[in-house]
């Protein structure tokens, strides 16, 4: 397989891995609904460089890593399990008993520094993301490629994830209910946070 189609077979899968609803993705929203664009933007760029993290550590064949110390993955996915459902509570509290719409405004729910760091935890809080980056390399061919081209194909990842949660973020900006709290936008919160606790409850219990 020649360099290009094996960027171009990495493409075409990573995008079906992108849009598959996931812990990123729901953190994503669930801060895009209820904060200023600034923290749903820092999460974006956090849930990027962890794209970027394992993508290099799935290139460089650091999952020999997790199998010689496999406690350190569990540990590595209990906490980050953890702590999306702990976001997830947070979040319904908040939107079960909302506050005054002037202190909703001037109290968004993650500040863009507390967001990225959310983002951080959670993109690099479960471990299986580098099995299946590992994999993707495997079933492209990629770890086969030279160094030059494997950069590259981690390069395609990030611009992927990067557009698409850029483009989502847009979208979820324009909606009516995301401009102005209401008992719409606290139902999504509410439901939203009963999604991140279920995916965090999954990352802890499948170990």
């Amino acid at each position: 397989m020649s360099p290009a189609d094996t960027l171009l077979v990495l493409a075409g899968l990573w995008l079906i891995a992108v849009i598959t609803p996931g812990p990123n993705m729901v953190l994503f929203m669930a801060v895009g609904l209820s904060s200023p664009p600034s923290s749903m933007f820092a999460v974006a760029a956090a849930i990027v460089l962890g794209t970027c993290l394992w993508g290099l550590a799935g290139l460089l064949g650091l999952f020999w890593l997790f199998e010689l110390f496999p406690a350190a993955a569990v540990a590595v996915k209990v906490a980050g399990g953890a702590y999306l459902a702990w976001m997830g509570l947070g979040l319904i509290r908040r939107n079960v008993s909302p506050p005054a719409e002037t202190a909703r405004a001037s109290a968004p729910m993650l500040s863009p520094r507390r967001a990225f760091l959310t983002g951080i935890a959670t993109a690099l809080g479960n471990p299986k993301s580098l099995v299946f980056v590992s994999s993707l390399f495997a079933v492209t061919h990629l770890a086969e490629q030279p160094i030059g081209i494997g950069l590259a194909g981690v390069g395609v990842m990030v611009a992927m994830s990067a557009a698409y949660y850029v483009l989502l973020g847009l979208a979820l900006k324009t909606l009516p209910f995301a401009r102005r709290p209401g008992r719409l936008s606290r139902a999504l919160g509410i439901g939203t946070g009963a999604v991140m606790i279920a995916y965090g409850g999954k990352m802890v219990w499948e170990r």
